[in-house]
C-alpha cells in the first residue's frame, strides 16, 4: 500500500511539472511572438511538447524522486529549491554541450521552462 501511494504522488507530480513545462514554453514562446497564438498552431505545439517533453521530463522527474528521497534536506526550502534548480540547469545545459551549438536565445527559451517545471515538481511533492 505504502508504494501504491508513493506511485500515485509520483504521478501527481510529475504531471504538476509537465504542465509547468508546457505552461512556461508556451508562455516564454509568446512573449517573445505574440503573433503564436493561432488554434492550429497552438495544438500542433502542445502536441509536440507533450509527446517530445514527455519523455525527458520523466527523466528529470525521476531524477529529482531520487534526490528528494535520498537527501533528507531536500525538503527544506533553502536547500530543495537551489537543488532542483540546479538539476534543472544540469539537466538542460548537457545536451547543448553535446549536440546544439551553444546559442543563448536557444539555451534560455529551454531552460526556463525546464526550471518552471522542476520548481513544480518539487513543490507539489513536498506538498503531498
Amino acid at each position: 500500500m505504502v508504494r501504491v501511494i508513493t506511485l500515485i504522488k509520483f504521478v501527481i507530480s510529475y504531471a504538476a511539472s509537465l504542465f509547468a513545462f508546457i505552461f512556461g514554453w508556451f508562455l516564454i514562446s509568446y512573449i517573445f511572438n505574440p503573433s503564436f497564438i493561432h488554434p492550429n498552431v497552438v495544438f500542433g505545439f502542445i502536441k509536440t511538447i507533450v509527446i517530445y517533453g514527455s519523455i525527458p521530463a520523466l527523466i528529470a522527474c525521476l531524477i529529482g524522486e531520487v534526490l528528494y528521497r535520498k537527501i533528507k534536506r531536500c525538503r527544506e526550502f533553502q536547500f530543495g529549491i537551489p537543488v532542483f534548480i540546479g538539476l534543472a540547469v544540469i539537466y538542460t545545459l548537457t545536451p547543448f554541450l553535446f549536440l546544439f551549438t551553444f546559442s543563448f536565445s536557444h539555451f534560455f527559451y529551454f531552460v526556463a521552462p525546464v526550471i518552471m517545471g522542476s520548481l513544480a515538481f518539487y513543490l507539489v511533492r513536498r506538498k503531498i
